[in-house]
């Protein structure tokens, strides 16, 4: 099985961790490693839970794909291995804060919220399925209207999993999850609260001021630049055009 941790820029230094408990069936993790396969990444403060993974890590290469293994032994004498995919990009939203929630986490936050209006709490991996492709399709959306909040979507719709890193910013997590739970309450004959509009008009706030900041970026091709600036060959370290593209 494959997943994806969010997006890193090569200067950011980033915790990651990783649920082994939907695979665990109902045992614990006895021992646990995670390898570097690919990528000039360094991992540090490798660590377990009896559920979970978790490292920090710091540089990489601009563009480059990163594979990680990880493998497990539980205590029911079995091992498991999943590989763990992370992408280095250069990216102006490792200022903006910490995004340490994954897909999962914010499906259960929008059942959870779901369930304040009256519905009984006891989602199935098939309701969770469907709003894993219902948070890809909102998040899609987002990001053609203007609400882009850097989401990890799958290269495939709805091919992505649970366990994947979201890569939104934290501050923006209680705004998705409400979203979300607007969009999955029909299915189940449901209407949310007034109180839930509310927070849910706060958190649009939070993701609208995140988006409204300004980006950084190179100065563009047709930029006039006097008379006193001399050609450089291969590119110009005075005048950088646009951030690099992987």
């Amino acid at each position: 099985m494959t997943v994806s941790w969010g997006a890193k820029d090569p200067d950011e230094v980033r915790h990651y961790s990783y649920s082994w408990i939907g695979r665990l069936n109902g045992a614990e993790i006895d021992s646990a490693a995670l390898e570097l396969k690919r990528g000039a990444v360094v991992l540090s403060s490798v660590s377990n839970t009896l559920t979970s993974i978790s490292c920090t890590i710091s540089g990489g290469k601009p563009c480059e794909r990163v594979e990680l293994i990880s493998r497990i032994v539980t205590t029911a004498g079995e091992t498991l291995e999943e590989t763990i995919l992370l992408s280095i990009e250069p990216s102006a939203w490792s200022q903006i804060g910490p995004s340490t929630a994954t897909k999962r986490q914010i499906i259960e936050m929008a059942y959870e919220e779901c369930s304040l209006a009256g519905y009984e709490f006891n989602v199935t991996p098939e309701e969770l399925f469907s709003g894993l492709r219902k948070l890809d399709a909102l998040m899609a959306e987002w990001r053609a209207t203007d609400k882009d909040l850097n989401y990890n979507a799958p290269e495939i719709f709805g091919g992505g999993d649970l366990e994947d890193m979201s890569g939104i910013p934290d501050a923006t997590i209680s705004g998705v999850a409400i979203s979300l739970a607007m969009a999955i309450a029909p299915a189940m004959g449901k209407a949310m609260g007034q109180e839930t509009r509310q927070r849910l008009a706060s958190g649009m706030a939070a993701i609208r001021s995140i988006c409204a900041r300004v980006r950084e970026s190179g100065w563009g091709r047709s930029t006039i630049a006097g008379a006193g600036n001399r050609h450089w060959t291969h590119r110009s370290p005075f005048m950088p055009v646009g951030r690099r593209r992987c």
